[in-house]
Parts: structure tokens; C-alpha cells; sequence
């Protein structure tokens, strides 16, 4: 982001809250266009007011991996095949991606319907490049392939429609 979006986002931040900047997206600006602009700054509001503090932090992937699947969030056997070295480059993979979600509503619906969540509900445990690399590792190992690989063949971490492929997979 340039400091201009950045200077922006700093100030939506502290004037509106994530809610008021997507309502904006229902009105339109002087000019008689819908404000699209304010709907992506609302993704970034939303991240920083709610998702940002209401998720919690590992020190690294390898505590992370460990505290979830000895907490039960995740399963061993999930993991169990593949070598700390790739699993820390899968992840590092799909973080590099830099993946953003282009709606608030997207982001909305991911964190209240697919992101992990504790047991009581009140902190978020992964993010959207998190699910997608272990539901990659979950389904590669029932097909038998590489968890780089998506359900048809392709790139796993490319973008996906909005209705959840894997939502299944995720009870």
C-alpha cells in the first residue's frame, strides 16, 4: 500500500468503525457512484478492529501447529506426512500470496463461517491462508497427492467462489 492508502485507512480507522464504511457502499458520492472504495477500506477496518484483536497469536507455525492439534482443534494425522520443512514452506507459500479478500462481506463471511474458531468462540486461531493449507494437507491425504494441488488439478491457493467448496469438511 502507498502511504496515501495508508494514511486513508489510518483515518477511516479512527473515524468509522467497519460497519458505517460498508452502509456507505449503499450510497452513492457526489459524482452518482456507488463507493466502492469504501467497502475495501471497511475489509482493512474490520481486520484491524475485529479480526486483528480477536485472534490469537503463536510465536510460530511450529507452536501454532503444535498448540492446535494438542488442544484438538487439528488433527495429528493431518500433518503426520509431511516434514516440518514443507509444511513451513506451504505456509510460507500461501502467506506470500498476499491474499485479500475484495469485499467486506467476503471477509465477513469467512471469519464467521470458515475460520477456525476456540472451542468457546471468542478468538479467531487461523487465518484464510491457514484453512486453505490445511484443507489442502486434509485433502491431499485422502486423494494421495500434493496438497499444493487444488480439486481439480490446479494452484490450491487460488481465489475460490463464494460458496465454500470444503464447508463439509470444516464440521
Amino acid at each position: 500500500m502507498t502511504a496515501i492508502e495508508l494514511s486513508i485507512i489510518e483515518h477511516a480507522l479512527q473515524a468509522l468503525d467497519y460497519h458505517a464504511l460498508n452502509a456507505m457502499l449503499n450510497l452513492y458520492d457526489e459524482a452518482g457512484h456507488i463507493q466502492f472504495d469504501k467497502d475495501h477500506l471497511a475489509v482493512e477496518c474490520y481486520r484491524q478492529q475485529h479480526v486483528i484483536p480477536n485472534s490469537r497469536r503463536f510465536a510460530s507455525l511450529e507452536e501454532k501447529l503444535r498448540c492446535l492439534v494438542d488442544e484438538g482443534y487439528y488433527e495429528a494425522k493431518v500433518l503426520a506426512p509431511y516434514s516440518q520443512a514443507f509444511i513451513a514452506s506451504l505456509f510460507a507459500e500461501a502467506w506470500a500470496q498476499r491474499v485479500q479478500f475484495q469485499t467486506f462481506m467476503g471477509a465477513l463471511k469467512f471469519y464467521i463461517s470458515y475460520a477456525l474458531k476456540s472451542f468457546d468462540g471468542k478468538q479467531y486461531l487461523e487465518d484464510f491462508e491457514d484453512r486453505v493449507c490445511m484443507h489442502g494437507g486434509a485433502d491431499a491425504g485422502r486423494r494421495r497427492r500434493n496438497p499444493r494441488q487444488g480439486d481439480d488439478g490446479g494452484d490450491a491457493l487460488r481465489p475460490f467462489p463464494a460458496r465454500n467448496p470444503y464447508l463439509s469438511q470444516l464440521r
